[in-house]
């Protein structure tokens, strides 16, 4: 599909016609299908940085930390302290999150594809799409699995930077707010690497997974199509991620009311999932819009081929005579 030369691409005209197409394929509602689309989704959001976690600190377990100014400098003291005296353990624990994380990705690509497929097909289909798109997925799993592990090695870098610069200023004596200062500019580039890994996530996620499925490219190659793309539309796809995390500031805070008023009930994946399909669906539609209006329109690829009808009468291939066949075993 060629981009229309009369319309400008926009990234607000694309969250319309995405909000129009839910509501044409999400309405009249059906339960079993927004439960299937809401597993996808669910699916779809493991491993991609969503979530939340907290610390409960004991100071009888931990002991006497001296002074507020110095207790930052005595945890970190201690953490290595710890991990060096468990140091079997720590390996052991890592190598089971790694193999977790990669079942998690595995799964998760497969779900951005079969959500993409249901999404532009307006179907409520999971086996189908799973299998249909399974060497794109697999592609676009390599592809990410670099991108996080390049992203979590650089975190651990700075990390382990900064940790060793504030043991090191501390032995020789720099006052806490000293030290403070000089760690800005570490922690400045671990937040912006954080910062860059996640576009770089969301560029797959939105624009190279549907690339792949409008042209039928492995990650890499879909990777390259979107670059150029970007080149030549830099402040629509800057707009657009501008937006997006805008509206999700908006979104979250609806949820969070909405989860309130339902007594956390709203706060299960999956019920969350569910419940609010179709601002999921949306935001899902949304990028898929944008690409259709730069001419990569992947709705007519997510639609399901039609099987081959053959009536009574059809043949493959032509009648094969077997004439001369029966005359040289009847000679024989």
């Amino acid at each position: 599909m060629a981009p229309d030369p009369q319309k400008t691409p926009s990234a607000i005209d694309a969250l319309g016609e995405a909000i129009s197409h839910m509501r044409q394929k999400l309405f009249p509602f059906n339960f079993v299908g927004w439960i299937t689309l809401g597993f996808v989704a669910l699916l779809e959001s493991c491993g991609s940085g969503s979530g939340t976690s907290g610390f409960r600190n004991s100071r009888s377990g931990l002991g006497d930390f001296g002074s507020a100014a110095d207790r930052p400098i005595r945890l970190i003291e201690t953490a290595f302290a710890w991990i060096a005296a468990h140091m079997i353990w720590v390996v052991f624990g890592l190598m089971a999150v790694m193999v977790l994380s990669l079942v998690i990705m595995w799964l998760r690509s497969r779900a951005v594809f079969v959500y993409i497929d249901n999404v532009g097909a307006g179907n409520f289909d999971l086996v189908r799409p799973w299998g249909q798109h399974g060497a794109l997925a697999d592609s676009f799993f390599v592809v990410s699995l670099i991108l996080q592990g390049v992203t979590f090695v650089l975190s651990v870098m700075l990390l382990a930077l900064g940790a060793f610069f504030a043991i090191w200023a501390n032995t020789h004596g720099w006052p806490a707010l000293t030290i403070a200062l000089g760690a800005l500019p570490i922690l400045f580039l671990f937040v912006l690497s954080l910062v860059v890994a996640g576009l770089l996530g969301m560029a797959l996620r939105d624009f190279v997974a549907p690339i792949q499925m409008a042209r039928n490219l492995g990650a890499q190659d879909a990777s390259a199509v979107f670059a150029s793309m970007l080149s030549a539309n830099p402040g629509l796809f800057i707009g657009y991620a501008i937006l997006k995390f805008v509206g999700w500031i908006a979104i979250g805070i609806v949820m969070f009311m909405a989860m309130c008023l339902t007594c956390c009930i709203a706060l299960f994946p999956l019920v969350n999932q569910t419940l609010f399909q179709p601002i999921y669906y949306a935001e899902r539609a949304w990028s898929l819009k944008l690409l259709a209006q730069l001419g990569e329109d992947v709705f007519p690829k997510a639609a399901p081929k039609a099987p081959l009808a053959f009536s009574q009468n059809d043949a493959p291939t032509e009648p094969i005579d077997l004439s001369e066949f029966r005359d040289e075993f009847g000679q024989s």
